[in-house]
């Protein structure tokens, strides 16, 4: 008898109790409708990090989550934000090599009324990783050029919406067809997920499919941050 972990779907619930907290930013709504964040989107998102991490094993994508360790909370740190409101209206988590969320080289997943995701690369690397991730490019161009032409192949993007606006200081003589590259402040992927998806077991393989095309680009990382280490 298999033992895999099977998920089916989050339920249509689970958006419904997101937008209900969206529409209802205060701790009396929360607390009445504790039962149903439980039931239908914490729960779950425990029961879906399992689930996924089997199936990235059984890929070989080195990717895995912790219920414990690998999900955000629901209860937002606005000290430093000007956004005040108190509670995420999404859920979310990350998957890594360790397990833990300060691993660098992350698979994202986001589930969300608004748009449903998942993501993966280095986003919003510390400064000595970021740095490391750009001698990575340097010191194979044509390897970074060709990976970025295969993902393209696949349909997929870099974001480049966040980059420097002049080649960053300690790097001289990058290459014309790399200075973008070099200029990203962090390597990032998405794909939208359909709420037909996310509430379907489709989910798990539409995931771990996103997770065997990322990695590539995130091996590559991989590798920067081993050959340039202190």
């Amino acid at each position: 008898m298999s033992l895999a972990i099977e998920f089916l779907g989050f339920s249509p619930k689970a958006f419904k109790f997101l937008e209900g907290l969206t529409n209802n930013q205060n701790r009396v709504w929360f607390s009445e409708h504790r039962s149903e964040y439980e039931d239908f989107v914490r729960e779950p998102m425990k029961h879906f990090t399992d689930a996924l991490s089997e199936n990235l094993t059984k890929k070989d994508v080195p990717l895995w989550g912790d219920p414990k360790r690998s999900l955000f909370r629901i209860n937002r740190d606005a000290r430093f934000s000007k956004a005040k409101h108190p509670y995420n209206m999404h859920a979310s988590g990350l998957f890594t090599r360790t397990g833990d969320k300060h691993s660098p080289g992350v698979l994202y997943f986001r589930l969300d009324p608004l748009g449903s995701r998942c993501a993966a690369g280095y986003m919003q690397p510390e400064a000595h990783i970021l740095k490391k991730l750009r001698q990575g490019i340097l010191d194979n161009p044509k390897a970074w050029l060709s990976l970025e032409k295969s993902l393209k192949r696949k349909g997929y993007d870099l974001d480049y919406t966040y980059t420097l606006a002049r080649i960053p200081r300690g790097f001289a003589d990058v290459p014309k067809e790399i200075e973008s590259a070099i200029k990203l402040k962090g390597w990032i992927i998405r794909k939208q997920l359909p709420r037909s998806i996310v509430c379907s077991k489709d989910l798990i393989k539409e995931v771990s499919s996103f997770a065997t095309d990322m990695l590539p680009l995130l091996s590559f990382g991989w590798h920067a941050l081993a050959k340039f280490s202190d």
